[in-house]
């Protein structure tokens, strides 16, 4: 009988360390396949992105604009909207937060940010995942990993804000500014900043009812406050204001691609 368990011990044995071999050599695989096998852009051609010109958009006419003449608020609504702990994270690396919320018993959450940036530069490699729509999600989360090793989060950010689709043909903020109240990012008031970082969510809708745009704009607002970006007395008055956007587009650029 002892024999007989002996030799079962080491069959299950042995056939641990066949399945943790295949583990192991699938687990590599993947790693290759999707680090170098489905033409993501390299750690190389990142590096190599121009940081005064359009990233991911084809149109010459687009101006970029760098983080540094983006007025504080504008950014700072756009963070409170999307992404209020992107500084405050230990990693933006999808990789590195899905480990910390195991270990912390948390769900994990990529960063909006970074998730777009990440789908806006996928194209700039043009044999990027051409394959099953799971190859390229999971391709597209080891680019996010791949970005976050390579830019500082002030230039992910900087992409964000100067490549996110906006609504009616704008890309970026400052465009957004001009397509919807007919002037420069550095004259928007506070109610006007915050319906222009709550558009990404939604941008035909918002545009669409105003009611809605109203009821985003004053949550965008709300968070702004939480975040400590504005006083409560500017919150009250940004959330009285009514709201009054442009009502037909001005004229621009077809739009190209979303982030």
């Amino acid at each position: 009988m002892s024999k007989a368990l002996i030799i079962v011990g080491k069959l299950v044995l042995a056939l641990l360390s066949v399945a943790g071999m295949a583990l192991l050599i699938l687990e590599g695989w993947l790693i290759w396949h999707f680090e170098h096998g489905i033409g993501l852009p390299t750690e190389a051609k990142l590096t190599r992105i121009s940081a005064t010109e359009p990233v991911c958009s084809v149109n010459g006419q687009r101006v970029y604009i760098p983080l540094s003449d983006i007025p504080p608020l504008v950014a700072q609504a756009v963070l409170a909207a999307e992404d209020p702990d992107f500084y405050e994270r230990l990693s933006i690396n999808p990789f590195a937060e899905l480990v910390q919320a195991v270990l912390l018993n948390q769900r994990p959450r990529a960063s909006n940010i970074s998730r777009s940036v990440a789908h806006c530069l996928m194209p700039t490699s043009p044999d990027c995942c051409k394959g099953p729509s799971l190859e390229r999600m999971v391709g597209h989360t080891f680019l996010m990993g791949r970005i976050a090793k390579v830019f500082s989060r002030e230039r992910i950010l900087e992409i964000y804000l100067n490549e996110n689709y906006f609504g009616r043909g704008a890309y970026g903020v400052g465009a957004a500014a001009s397509a919807y109240f007919g002037k420069p990012l550095a004259l928007l008031s506070i109610d006007e900043i915050a319906f222009i970082a709550a558009l990404p969510k939604a941008p035909g809708l918002i545009n669409r009812r105003k009611d809605l745009a109203v009821e985003r704009r004053n949550h965008v607002v709300e968070r702004m406050l939480q975040s400590g970006f504005i006083s409560a007395a500017d919150a009250a008055a940004a959330n009285e204001r009514p709201l009054a956007f442009l009502e037909k587009p001005v004229d621009g650029p077809a739009p190209q691609k979303s982030l």
